[in-house]
C-alpha cells in the first residue's frame, strides 16, 4: 500500500511538474491570448472525453474484480466509436466549429479515451505502476515534443501543441494495449445477451458516475466559457493558468485518493474503510492548507517573471481560488469513499448543485467583476460541492 501511494504520488507530482513546464513555455512564448485559445481547445477535448468514457471510466477499477475482461472492454470500445459520431455530428452541423478543427479535436480525443480505458483497467487489476507509467507518458512526451520545438524555434503557434498532444496520446495508447496485452490476447466474442447485460451493467453504473464527473469538470471549467464570452481570451489564459495552480496543490490529495479508491474497491467492510478515508481526508487538509499558504504568500512579481507580464493579474486570482480549493480537495476523499462503495449517486448530485451554482454566480459576477468574478465563483461552487459530500459521509447515518 505505502509503495504503491508513494509511486502514485511521485508520478502525479512528476507529471504535474512536466505540464507546469508545458504552461510556462506556452505563456512566455505565446501570450496570455494564445494561452486562452489552447486552454478553451484542451477544455473541448476534455469534454469531448467525458461522453467518450460515459461508459468506460473509473468505473472499470470497481468492475474489474468482478467481471470478465471482454465484457467491460468491448462494450466500452463500441461507446467511444458510437460517442465519436455524435461528437462529429454535433461540433460541425450544430456548433459550426469547423470541420478540421472538430476532427482534430475528435481524434485526439479518441486517443486520450482509448488510453484512459487501458488505465482504469490496470488499477482495476492493482498494476499500479503500469497505470502510473500509463499516466505519465502524456505529459513527458508531450513537454518534450514542445521543448525541441522551441529549441530549434518551431513553437511559435496553439497548432504546434495539438501536435504534441497527438504525439503523446498516440504512444500512451500503445503503451497501454502492451500492458494489457494478455488481457486483449485472450478477448472473446461476446454474445448479444452477454453484451447488452454488459452496456446495462455499465450505464447503470457509469452513466451516473460519469454524469457526475461531467457536471464537476463544468464546475470547474464552465467559467472560461463564460469569461471568454464577456471578456476575450486574455483573460481565460490568466485565469487558466490561476486555475492551475491552484488545482495544483491538490496533487497529493488526488494521489491518496486514486490509490485509496483502488484499494477501497476490494474491501467490503465499510466501517474500515469509513475510517481509512478519514484518516485520508485529514492527511490531505493538512498538506494541501500548507500548499496554499506557500502559493497565497509569493508576490506578484514571481508569478509576471515565471509566465510573463501578460499574467500581471494571476495572484488576486490565485488567492481567491485557494479559498474553495481546500474543501475541495478534502472533498475527493469522500467521494472515493462513495464510488469505492458503489455509490455513485451523492457525487453527482454535489457536482450537479456546483454546477447550478456555477452558472447562477457566473453569469452575475463575471461580466461585472471580470477575473475575480470567475475566481469567486468557482470557489462558491466548491464550497458547495464539499458541504454536501461531508453531510452524506459525516453527519447523515
Amino acid at each position: 500500500m505505502i509503495k504503491n501511494i508513494l509511486h502514485t504520488i511521485f508520478t502525479k507530482f512528476s507529471s504535474a511538474a512536466l505540464g507546469f513546464l508545458t504552461i510556462i513555455l506556452i505563456s512566455q512564448i505565446l501570450g496570455a491570448e494564445a494561452k486562452g485559445e489552447q486552454a478553451i481547445m484542451v477544455y473541448n477535448i476534455n469534454l469531448m472525453l467525458m461522453f467518450f468514457t460515459l461508459i468506460g471510466n473509473s468505473t472499470l477499477i470497481y468492475l474489474v474484480p468482478r467481471k470478465d475482461f471482454s465484457s467491460l472492454i468491448i462494450p466500452s470500445l463500441i461507446w467511444v466509436l458510437f460517442s465519436a459520431i455524435i461528437a462529429a455530428i454535433v461540433f460541425i452541423f450544430v456548433l459550426k466549429s469547423g470541420v478540421f478543427y472538430s476532427i482534430i479535436c475528435i481524434i485526439i480525443a479518441i486517443l486520450a479515451a482509448l488510453s484512459e480505458i487501458n488505465q482504469f483497467l490496470l488499477l482495476g487489476k492493482q498494476k499500479i505502476t503500469q497505470a502510473n507509467t500509463l499516466k505519465f507518458l502524456y505529459p513527458l512526451i508531450s513537454f518534450s515534443f514542445i521543448l525541441v520545438l522551441w529549441l530549434f524555434d518551431r513553437f511559435t503557434k496553439v497548432e504546434d501543441f495539438i501536435l504534441a498532444m497527438f504525439i503523446a496520446y498516440f504512444i500512451s495508447l500503445f503503451y497501454g494495449l502492451f500492458a494489457l496485452k494478455d488481457e486483449y490476447k485472450n478477448i472473446k466474442l461476446l454474445s448479444k445477451k452477454e453484451l447488452t447485460s454488459s452496456f446495462k451493467t455499465l450505464f447503470s453504473l457509469g452513466v451516473t458516475k460519469q454524469t457526475g464527473y461531467i457536471a464537476q469538470s463544468m464546475n470547474y471549467r464552465l467559467c472560461f466559457y463564460i469569461l471568454g464570452f464577456y471578456c476575450g481570451e486574455r483573460l481565460v489564459g490568466i485565469y487558466s493558468n490561476a486555475v492551475s495552480l491552484s488545482e495544483a496543490v491538490m496533487l497529493f490529495g488526488s494521489s491518496l485518493a486514486l490509490v485509496q479508491y483502488s484499494s477501497l474497491s476490494n474491501n467490503d467492510n465499510d466501517k474500515t474503510s469509513k475510517q481509512f478515508s478519514w484518516k485520508m481526508s485529514k492527511i490531505n487538509g493538512l498538506f494541501t492548507a500548507f500548499a496554499l499558504l506557500v502559493l497565497c504568500l509569493l508576490p506578484q512579481n514571481v508569478y509576471t517573471f515565471i509566465f510573463g507580464e501578460g499574467f500581471s493579474e494571476i495572484s488576486t486570482a490565485i488567492r481567491i481560488l485557494s479559498i474553495g480549493i481546500l474543501p475541495l480537495s478534502i472533498a475527493s476523499n469522500f467521494t472515493q469513499y462513495f464510488y469505492a462503495k458503489g455509490n455513485f449517486k451523492i457525487s453527482t448530485f454535489a457536482s450537479i448543485i456546483g454546477l447550478v451554482i456555477t452558472i447562477i454566480a457566473g453569469l452575475i459576477l463575471i461580466p461585472k467583476y471580470q477575473l475575480q468574478g470567475a475566481a469567486f465563483t468557482a470557489t462558491l461552487s466548491y464550497f458547495t460541492t464539499f458541504a454536501i459530500e461531508f453531510y452524506f459521509f459525516a453527519l447523515k447515518k
